[in-house]
């Protein structure tokens, strides 16, 4: 199959996934004028039901292609299953969907958290979890921008968004993913998260949970982009998005 039928294979695939419609309620949240998304400067988003973290250095396209491409696969798999009730499912297909675009992503082997005290904090566990595959300036963007989220009540709209989409209930699915470059190939360190607990609470990654009525399941690996895949796709990326980027992605002052 030569280069050009791969990837008019994959703008159909891109042009047959099925998303939830656009709701007309949600308001319109993402600003692009926010440093976050400018060129060179680190920056962090809430990205519907992710935390995406952005070391200094990447351009405006790169930091776009990664919000689209894992917006798109969450909404696909949204759409196709119960993002809570059918968890494991759920992130079968969005892997599958971040592989057809261009992401080369390994296999998820999932495992159950195991805090050393009776309780932890969710995000005390991502740093934790991501420390074991992330890069330094990968892991001090990622606790800046926990710190700014938990902190800064600019923030407040971000970390709702973030909340409403991951654990609307007591069930949770989320990912964080602290994103970097290697030379000049853009590196995700993904974490994806399935989250058990007794009872909802807000701001529940620094609530105090009982590790014996509260369960956290994780799988972590680095993905790496394919840009030469990802660039003949993205104007379908986007295409297909919609306004639902503008709805669902709200950048996290830093």
């Amino acid at each position: 199959m030569s280069k050009q039928q791969v990837v008019d294979r994959i703008k159909e695939y891109i042009s047959e996934l099925e998303l939830p419609e656009v709701d007309s309620k949600l308001p319109k949240v993402f600003r692009s004028e926010s440093l976050a998304f400018q060129n060179d400067t680190p920056g962090a988003a809430a990205n519907a039901g992710s935390l995406v973290s952005f070391v200094s250095g990447l351009t405006q396209e790169h930091k776009s292609d990664v919000l689209n491409s894992t917006l798109l696969a969450q909404l696909a798999a949204t759409k196709k299953y119960d993002r809570f009730k059918q968890t494991r499912q759920w992130y079968e297909f969005y892997t599958s969907v971040l592989a057809q675009v261009g992401w080369v992503v390994p296999a998820f082997a999932y495992r159950e958290y195991s805090p050393s005290g009776s309780s932890f904090l969710v995000a005390d566990a991502i740093i934790e979890i991501l420390k074991a595959i992330a890069t330094g300036n990968e892991m001090d963007i990622l606790v800046t921008s926990l710190n700014a989220l938990k902190n800064n009540p600019k923030n407040e709209g971000s970390l709702t968004l973030f909340e409403q989409q991951s654990f609307p209930e007591n069930l949770g699915t989320f990912q964080v993913l602290p994103v970097g470059e290697d030379d000049g190939q853009l590196v995700m360190a993904m974490s994806a998260l399935e989250f058990r607990a007794d009872k909802h609470v807000t701001r529940f990654l620094w609530f105090s949970w009982s590790n014996v009525s509260t369960k956290l399941f994780q799988s972590s690996q680095k993905a790496v982009l394919n840009e030469d895949v990802y660039s003949r796709v993205r104007a379908e990326v986007i295409k297909k998005l919609g306004d639902r980027a503008s709805q669902y992605i709200k950048d996290i002052e830093i």
